[in-house]
Formats: structure tokens, sequence, C-alpha cells
């Protein structure tokens, strides 16, 4: 396996979170910076208008936590550790923009980096699900020696281009997956997949 795609994968997911944390994260920063500049400069003239900014602050700096929070969780949820792929998947879910149902029988051991890999391609998914009207069925199972998944959309599309980083990193670990507007479908391997010099 080419050692050139692993590093183009990685970048590739690398931009996903910088564009995540400069397009979210970053301009909410700057703009509670803002209303706190705004709030300071109104305590002694108008006491009561600087209370109310204060309170909106605080409900931002609330949103901007949770925003980070669902940046971290893309990258590596603690729970995945602690509880295993189906907990954090139904975590993910909980979090996700569109209803979403999560189904699965992990009764095999998982190496990690396959249930990392999952995990991010089916949170990929979910983040990719263009319009507001609809919901999703994620669903993964250990059997004869896969870690399979699904991700279902119904009353939505999928934005493809934007879950390939992911689906590639599940091709450079040897499994397999197809990525369609209402479904991403695959399956990795349980063994850990080491690829062969020179290849």
């Amino acid at each position: 396996m080419d050692p050139r795609a692993i590093l183009i994968a990685d970048d590739d997911e690398r931009r996903s979170l910088e564009r995540a944390l400069h397009d979210s994260v970053q301009q909410r920063l700057i703009a509670l910076a803002i209303e706190l500049q705004l709030a300071r400069g109104s305590v002694d003239r108008e006491p009561e208008e600087a209370v109310r900014m204060l309170e909106e602050a605080r409900i931002g700096v609330a949103q901007v936590l949770d925003e980070i929070r669902a940046v971290a969780q893309r990258i590596h949820p603690p729970l995945l550790d602690s509880h295993g792929l189906v907990a954090a998947l139904r975590m993910a879910g909980a979090a996700a923009p569109l209803p979403t149902r999560v189904d699965g029988t992990v009764d095999e051991p998982v190496p990690p980096e396959a249930a990392v890999t999952v995990y991010r391609c089916c949170v990929a998914a979910l983040s990719a699900v263009q319009g507001t009207n609809g919901s999703a069925t994620v669903a993964v199972a250990t059997t004869d020696g896969m870690l399979t998944f699904r991700v279902d959309v119904a009353g939505g599309q999928l934005d493809v281009a934007s879950v390939e980083p992911a689906a590639g990193r599940v091709r450079l670990l040897g499994g397999t997956i197809d990525v369609a507007p209402t479904r991403v479908d695959g399956g990795l391997p349980l063994m850990p997949h080491r690829p062969r010099p020179g290849t």
C-alpha cells in the first residue's frame, strides 16, 4: 500500500477538522470577545444592558463548548475506549444533526484502529447529511471475522465527497466501503491489516 495514500487521507481529515474549528469555533470565540468588550463598556452607563449582554455571552460560551466537544468526538471519543464502539456511536447519534438510531452487536474483540476508523466513518456520514427533515440508522456488527457497518439515511442525501476522507481510511486498513447518496456500507477485517513491504 502506498504510504502516500495514508498521508493524503490523514491530511484530508486534518483539513476537515481545521475547517470545523475555523469556520465554527474560531468565529464564535471572536464574536464572544466582541460581546464581552461591549458589555464591559456598558457596565457603568447601562448596567441592565450589560447584564443582558453577559447572559448572552454565557449562553454563547456553552454553545462553543458543545461545538468543541463535537469536534473532539470526531477525533477520538473517550467512550470508545471505556465502553466500546456501539456506546460511542450511540452518543454520536444522540448528538447528530438529525434523529439517529444506532443498532449494534459487537461481541468479538475489535482492533483499536478498526473501531476508530468505523466510528469516524459513521460520524462523517451523519455530519454529511444534507437537508433538515431526514433521519438515519446506524448498524454495526461483528461476524465471520469482519466488523461491518452501515449508515442509512431517509429524507435526505449524503454529501458523498465529505465522507471520502474517512472512507479512504477504511480502504487503507484493508476494508471495503461503498458510499452512495443515501447510505454508507462497509466492513473491516478484525485482524489488524499490515501492508506488505513495497506496496
